[in-house]
């Protein structure tokens, strides 16, 4: 199998017509193609389909409701008392309504409603412990805001199918339907689309000791299987979406390749969306072990990740991402 990844370089007969990944401002003339085992070898653009080429090039198309002509701002609204940053203990359901009604008015584009942490360690709760955080959650704010896109943070089909009924349209699944094997099927059955993540093990064992033979192939070949197999179960592509996974199962070193070189994934040909936000390795990266002092990382992180031509960005804090992404628009 043989992978693309856009970047410039120089190729034997010179005047490459030079690209820019997504409109953006990187930019790119060549491929460097990678296969397993084997020497990588670099390609001008002119030699592969125009078709693919465009995967890199245009933005991608969606039937989620969003255009991505801008990145979208996924906020976070983490309905659970344990939560690594943001998990409220003492909240009434009344106050994570009007928190989520907040941040659909300071610029977030979908809102992501959770009922279960999946920290690092963290323990699996009951599907019925889910169903009860969220479902009251998610009919309020639909009913305040009929037009607001809610996708539901889950991996259990049960949980999936009740949000899906309270006015959910995307499923948010860490495990990429790998923990139930019912959730494609769920999905299917309401015309939801659904946003597979890469991710080692479960929350209570992902970081124990993660290996690959190599990172982004690993990542992209399980991203292969899986968008196949959602479509086999009656998903449109156009429903997709991917996501790495940062800190699931990945090191400090990992995370920076994803990173670094996530523009591989634009080779699938669907939005790509990532989750930064105050998390652990920016932490390891300026030596804050208080995911509250991380919030300067995480926005240079997401701009980074902008740059190479991620679609969504998932984050805690919306107010600063959609001033980041109106800013980072402008200049671009």
């Amino acid at each position: 199998m043989e992978y693309f990844f856009p970047e410039i370089n120089y190729v034997p007969g010179g005047f490459e017509k030079f690209y820019r990944i997504q409109g953006g401002t990187t930019v790119f003339n060549s491929f460097r193609v990678i296969q397993r085992n084997k020497k990588p070898r670099v390609i001008s653009t002119s030699e592969v389909k125009e078709e693919f080429l465009d995967r890199f090039t245009s933005k991608p198309i969606s039937m989620l409701g969003l255009s991505f002509e801008t990145p979208a701002v996924m906020g976070i609204l983490n309905v659970t008392p344990d939560s690594f940053y943001d998990g409220e203990k003492f909240f009434t359901e009344k106050q994570f309504v009007e928190k989520g009604l907040h941040l659909l008015k300071i610029g977030c584009t979908v809102l992501d409603i959770g009922g279960e942490s999946t920290r690092p360690g963290a323990k699996e709760v009951s599907s019925t412990i889910e169903i009860e955080r969220i479902m009251g959650v998610i009919e309020k704010i639909k009913n305040s805001v009929p037009s607001a896109i809610i996708s539901v943070d889950t991996r259990k089909s049960m949980v999936a199918e009740k949000a899906l009924q309270a006015g959910a349209t995307i499923v948010n699944d860490i495990s990429a339907g790998s923990f139930d094997k019912e959730m494609f099927e769920v999905v299917a059955k309401h015309r939801a689309g659904i946003c597979l993540m890469h991710s080692r093990g479960i929350p209570e064992n992902m970081q124990n000791m993660p290996y690959y033979d190599d990172i982004l192939l690993d990542i992209y070949d399980y991203f292969e299987e899986k968008i196949a197999e959602a479509q086999s179960k009656g998903i449109p592509r156009e429903k997709i979406v991917i996501d790495p996974g940062i800190g699931f199962g990945k090191k400090l070193h990992h995370n920076l390749e994803i990173i670094n070189k996530i523009s591989l994934f634009l080779g699938l040909g669907l939005p790509v969306m990532i989750g930064v936000s105050r998390k652990s390795f920016i932490g390891e990266i300026i030596s804050e072990r208080d995911p509250s002092e991380r919030l300067t990382g995480s926005v240079v992180a997401m701009l980074a990740s902008l740059n190479r031509g991620v679609n969504i960005v998932r984050v805690h804090d919306v107010k600063e991402a959609a001033d980041a992404i109106k800013v980072w628009n402008t200049l671009n």
